[in-house]
């Protein structure tokens, strides 16, 4: 199976730099305005009509922004007006919050995403640990095309440092098993390209290996070159060895 290459991107210029360097998914967000920021719709809608005519194949998300579920009517209306931007996904997070009340509003979340007739791809924000009740009430539903784990502190290190393989590897099984497809991102690096190609996602997503120096600095087509062959290859052997 092809480990599939997702690039969050910011504006025009990036998309097509990305798309041109091979990229497989182009996802819309601002990484100025958190984990899951989002973009103007306005902006959203001009990316994707450039895309569509130039790269007509490649699979196109959006993000709703960094909402938690108890601001669900909200989430709801962004959802629809990014949904008719014309993007193949719109991305939302599932925060994790203590308490019963807390628990309640993010299955109710799920319920109301899962009735939405825009393609809503649910991102378990896992900081602290996949929620597997969370994650099998969103399974069960049986409306999402994919699911990913994500997470919001982008500066304590990449996805595969904080949380163990085994329990990645859960995700992807539990996500596959329900006829899903299952995205892993998080700081992700280069490096991480063996420990992923071995954990058989069906995308990783990127951003900060990407680009030049924070995550929230321009895109370099160049390294998502480099990536993509590392992801083809399976290595983790550094950036600069593939110059």
């Amino acid at each position: 199976m092809t480990l599939r290459l997702l690039v969050s991107v910011r504006d025009l210029d990036e998309a097509l730099a990305a798309a041109d360097a091979g990229a497989d998914f182009i996802d819309l967000k601002e990484p100025a305005d958190g984990a899951l920021g989002a973009l103007a719709p306005a902006r959203v809608a001009q990316i994707v009509s450039v895309l569509r005519m130039r790269h007509p194949s490649l699979r196109i998300s959006a993000t709703v922004g960094d909402l938690p579920a108890r601001e669900q009517a909200e989430i709801l209306r962004r959802v629809e007006r990014v949904a008719s931007c014309g993007v193949d996904y719109v991305k939302v997070g599932l925060w994790p919050a203590p308490g019963v009340a807390a628990a309640a509003a993010l299955r109710g979340l799920v319920d109301a995403l899962a009735a939405c007739p825009a393609h809503v791809v649910p991102v378990l924000v896992a900081d602290a640990g996949v929620d597997e009740a969370l994650l099998g009430y969103a399974l069960r539903r049986g409306s999402f095309p994919a699911l990913m784990v994500d997470t919001a502190e982008k500066r304590a290190g990449s996805l595969l440092q904080r949380l163990p393989l085994p329990v990645l590897a859960a995700f992807v099984e539990a996500v596959r098993a329900r006829g899903a497809m299952a995205g892993l991102a998080g700081s992700l690096r280069v490096e991480d390209a063996f420990a992923l190609r071995a954990l058989a996602p069906d995308f990783a997503g990127f951003r900060g290996a990407v680009t030049r120096g924070a995550r929230t600095g321009v895109l370099d087509p160049r390294r998502v070159r480099q990536l993509r062959r590392r992801l083809a290859a399976g290595t983790g052997a550094p950036l600069a060895a593939a110059a």
